[in-house]
């Protein structure tokens, strides 16, 4: 299963993503097919009036023992991004990380 996180862009089209554009709807989907993540594809901002991140959805995911195979950010917000890539890296050791390439 490959879930999709972004409030404003859409997945690819004909990639086969599921996709949620709010922190409680990703967390859904990823409660629901959490042994069977393909690719986790996340956005870091969330909406100018969430209180959360994608930085937050990684939380969640390292807190509940949910760790897909791949995980890309795909975030423009270069902060947020960098955050997301190191907690990644740090907290989720076998996942292939992605997105780095757009950090340097």
């Amino acid at each position: 299963m490959k879930l999709y996180l972004d409030d404003y862009r859409t997945p690819p089209r004909d990639a086969g993503y599921i996709s949620a554009d709010n922190y409680a709807d990703f967390l859904t989907l990823l409660d629901t097919y959490r042994y069977c993540i393909e690719l986790a594809d996340l956005d870091y901002d969330l909406g100018y009036d969430s209180l959360y991140s994608g930085y937050h959805v990684l939380v969640y995911m390292k807190e509940h023992g949910i760790c897909p195979g791949h995980i890309n950010i795909h975030s423009t917000h270069d902060t947020g991004r960098v955050k997301m890539l190191k907690y990644a890296a740090a907290n989720f050791p076998d996942a292939l990380i992605t997105g780095w390439e757009s950090v340097y």
